[in-house]
């Protein structure tokens, strides 16, 4: 069907004006709808409370974010961005895996911080929810790209077993870790975590 705006015209400054504004109004959505999130979790997050608090109405939430859900999966894919940067400069001169996997385990405890346990177990229990939005693999993620990536690197150093396949691997060690970080009560989580990694890495190990 052919576009009811005019090539001149999508590059007006009316059409830039409008394009900033409907940005600016998602992004008030979006923030409005993680603090919301954040305090009453995902079941218990209110449409109408998100839209009011962004001076919306309450349809306009939908037109930018069709469920909760998909606020939170958009929350999780910035979170797991900011993470890769960080790992990316301060494990670009290892090929220790252990050693990448604790730090990128630190800084999924670091976001869990700042974002709040709500909001984060909300976010980790999407992965097992059958009503999940988003037809995605764990794999399509930045964070499990970064795991997979430096799974294959190590193997390229002779550190990982050569037949081992890096990506199934790394989607392996992911979801045994949103699962411990999941289930896992805070009393015992820290040493759970760091049995975790170290049998992780040394069953990756070559022989």
């Amino acid at each position: 069907m052919p576009s009811l705006v005019s090539d001149s015209e999508s590059g007006s400054p009316v059409v830039g004006v409008r394009e900033a504004q409907r940005l600016e109004t998602r992004a008030r959505l979006f923030d409005a709808a993680v603090a919301e999130i954040s305090r009453s979790g995902l079941a218990g997050a209110d449409v109408s409370a998100i839209a009011a608090a962004a001076g919306v109405a309450r349809g306009t939430f939908y037109f930018h974010f069709p469920t909760k859900e998909h606020v939170v999966i958009e929350l999780e894919r910035t979170e797991e961005a900011k993470i890769v940067a960080k790992l990316e400069t301060t494990t670009k001169s290892t090929t220790d895996l252990a050693s990448v996997l604790a730090q990128l385990v630190h800084h999924v405890l670091d976001a869990e911080h700042r974002l709040g346990p709500l909001i984060f177990r909300d976010m980790l229990g999407l992965h097992f929810s059958s009503t999940r939005p988003l037809d995605d693999a764990l794999g399509d993620h930045p964070l499990a790209g970064f795991v997979i990536t430096a799974i294959a690197d190590a193997q390229a150093a002779g550190r990982v077993a050569p037949d081992a396949d890096a990506g199934e691997l790394g989607v392996i060690f992911m979801t045994g870790l949103f699962a411990l970080l999941t289930t896992a009560t805070a009393e015992v989580r820290t040493a759970l975590l760091d049995r975790y990694v170290k049998t992780v890495g040394q069953g990756m190990e070559a022989r």
